[in-house]
């Protein structure tokens, strides 16, 4: 805001001290008087209001003021506009149409999400321009009602078919999965302007699920889709996920569910294991590697299906669907291995040493991660934790393809900081904030109320890394059916971790 335009100054022996109103559907959000100022560029101008999704438009009207007393008089309204008839910005807000977010029209005209200026034409000098900005955003969640929204093949190249997938569901059950919701409206957008503008791709009405095809653009273009579920009239959004196609224009990642700034999301690097560690790393005698199949790249289509999968099993939790806005996933360019959680230090037979070899430009191109997951294939037989055992140390985890449950429980280490839930030979710690795990059964008593639950819920477990038989660690989760337990859902302590992370990230504190 600033004055402006020949006329003479707002106040005749000072600057002008604006002060604004924004009304919005006829609810007004007053903001404080800024003095001695011509030129204000106030961050904390922002008016909001929730308006029902069936409205198809909603109106908005702009007024500020000079506060005046002594020789300038009473308060002026500021002429803002070319409209003769009034002096205050008054326009409607298409909510629902078909090529944008939303567009705006009256004293001004746009899409939503574009800067728009304004000024006024009054000759007595009460005139200023102006700067605004207009959006609209349907909710990220709501009760009953949750939207999942995803790509196939994760990272696209040029010219490859692309297909989006929208799924309705209810609210998730403690210790269950999330049920299907025969939703009444679904719909897919796409864009190829970050959502500035867009195109309405696939809709229907009462489906569970929605899928849509596009094809990929050239190499070092990008697209982005949003999905939408409207269940009796309440709509949730999944926000605009962003997909870079082919190589990166630079980096050595490439983005390729891009959902918002680094400090306000979750950052998951996804690292193809393309060679193997050593069979014994600390014996500089034996140079031998493990023989575990490995991927041949990033571009590897089974290692595309593995990453694609990962992605599928972070979003089967309720939480991480309301907080879809919040992560980030990126494919590494470069490669990794790993050789789990073995026994390489004592030769007890008890497993010590979490081995992953990373990349050794690691810091300089991964190093905003918060999780780093080397993905590779699946064992030979007997398979699973039996051949290699999955593992998470330092942000850096290991899962393996076809093994349900275990990426989405290493995550929980890296990505939440929650602690293993079970016996008797995983990581235990207890959290200083919003802990899943306890040293003592005082700390679990003193916390398990805050979690709705009694203090015969806490259970004591021995861990083999202490040499007595004593409780090293306890917890209230329940024994089945437990993400850090036996890797299926989230329950209660779980859940309270990660909704914290995710309170941490609103605040840019990710």
């Amino acid at each position: 805001m600033a004055e402006c335009c020949p006329g003479g100054p707002i106040d005749l022996d000072s600057e002008a001290d604006f002060y604004g109103r924004v009304t919005i559907a006829g609810s007004s959000t007053d903001f404080g008087e800024i003095e001695d100022k011509s030129i204000i560029t106030p961050d904390d101008w922002k008016a909001t209001e929730t308006v029902d999704h069936s409205n198809a438009t909603t109106d908005v009207k702009i007024e500020i003021f000079d506060e005046d007393d002594g020789l300038n008089f009473r308060d002026n309204q500021i002429d803002l506009t070319n409209n003769d008839a009034d002096r205050a910005v008054n326009f409607s807000i298409d909510l629902h149409p078909e090529d944008s977010r939303c567009y705006f029209t009256g004293d001004v005209s746009g899409p939503c999400g574009a800067e728009v200026t304004t000024q006024g034409n009054a000759d007595d000098g009460d005139v200023g321009d102006m700067i605004l900005m207009v959006e609209v955003n349907e909710p990220p969640q709501a009760p009953g009602r949750h939207v999942r929204c995803l790509h196939s093949p994760l990272w696209p190249q040029p010219g490859e078919t692309v297909t989006i997938t929208a799924e309705a569901f209810g609210d998730q059950p403690d210790g269950a999965g999330l049920p299907p919701l025969i939703s009444d409206q679904l719909d897919i957008f796409f864009s190829t302007d970050g959502g500035a503008t867009r195109q309405k791709i696939g809709g229907s009405g009462r489906q569970t699920t929605l899928s849509a095809s596009r094809t990929a653009g050239a190499a070092g273009s990008t697209f982005s889709y949003s999905c939408l579920a409207i269940d009796r009239l309440e709509p949730v959004d999944s926000g605009w996920h962003t997909v870079q196609v082919g190589d990166p224009p630079q980096g050595r990642t490439a983005p390729v569910l891009l959902t918002a700034a680094r400090e306000r999301a979750l950052d998951v690097i996804l690292f193809p294991a393309t060679t193997n560690v050593r069979r014994q790393p600390n014996n500089p005698a034996d140079t031998s590697l493990l023989t575990y199949p490995v991927y041949s790249g990033p571009k590897d289509a089974n290692f595309l299906n593995h990453a694609h999968d990962a992605v599928l099993e972070l979003m089967r939790e309720q939480l991480l669907l309301e907080n879809q806005r919040a992560v980030n996933v990126w494919i590494a360019l470069d490669g990794a291995a790993t050789g789990g959680f073995r026994d390489l230090q004592g030769g007890d037979g008890i497993d010590d040493t979490c081995q992953h070899q990373m990349p050794a430009n690691l810091g300089a191109d991964y190093g905003f991660g918060h999780v780093r997951a080397i993905l590779h294939p699946a064992t030979p037989p007997p398979g699973n934790r039996n051949t290699l055992r999955e593992c998470a140390f330092n942000r850096v985890q290991s899962a393996e393809a076809g093994e349900t449950g275990v990426f989405i429980h290493e995550t929980g280490h890296s990505a939440f900081e929650l602690a293993d839930e079970y016996c008797c030979n995983g990581g235990y710690f207890e959290m200083p904030t919003v802990p899943n795990v306890y040293r003592s059964r005082n700390s679990c008593v003193a916390d398990v109320g805050n979690l709705g639950g009694v203090a015969g819920d806490c259970r004591g477990m021995d861990s083999v890394f202490d040499p007595d038989t004593d409780p090293d660690f306890w917890v209230s989760d329940p024994a089945s059916n437990d993400l850090m337990n036996d890797n299926t859902f989230a329950r209660r302590a779980d859940r309270r971790r990660i909704a914290f992370v995710f309170g941490e990230c609103d605040r840019a504190n990710c």
